[in-house]
């Protein structure tokens, strides 16, 4: 398990600026801080220490998945033949190489990871199953859940 990074304290603008980018990411610099109350270089300021701490990891665009042919949501919780730190880390390790795997989290419980995949199709998941996930370092057990509809996904952090 990583370390928790030494994040800064968060003032009342600097959580104003993470609502705003979180809501829109393509936000000018003055725009942001026309929304925020804050001056353009007070932003600036405000909005570069939150990058250079890590508080923001990055800015991306969120993709429809049909538009990329990638419609198919996978829930795949994998049970490791042991649970050690090496066999943790090789499987972390091994997964992060893995494209299609959107997210995966240790849990705790009946299994220890689960992970979010998006596929093509059903064909395109079963060659993906036997070929990858089976093939991951210590993977014991797999149980697959196909997402029926999509409720809530990619939701903004409360602040």
């Amino acid at each position: 398990m990583m370390a928790a990074p030494d994040f800064p304290d968060l003032s009342a603008s600097d959580r104003k600026i993470l609502k705003a980018l979180q809501e829109n990411g393509r936000l000018s610099n003055a725009d942001l801080a026309r929304q925020v109350g804050l001056s353009e270089s007070a932003c600036w300021s405000h909005t570069k220490r939150l990058f250079d701490s890590g508080v923001i990891r990055g800015v991306r665009a969120l993709i429809d998945p049909r538009a990329v042919q990638r419609e198919i949501a996978v829930l795949v919780g994998v049970v490791l033949d042991r649970s050690t730190k090496d066999s943790f880390a090789d499987f972390a390790r091994a997964v992060r190489a893995l494209p299609q795997v959107m997210e995966c989290f240790l849990v705790a419980g009946d299994v220890d990871y689960f992970l979010k995949i998006r596929v093509h199709d059903l064909g395109a998941f079963n060659r993906f199953h036997s070929e990858k996930i089976l093939a991951l370092p210590g993977v014991r057990q797999v149980r697959t859940f196909f997402v029926l509809d999509e409720i809530k996904a990619d939701g903004p952090l409360s602040l």
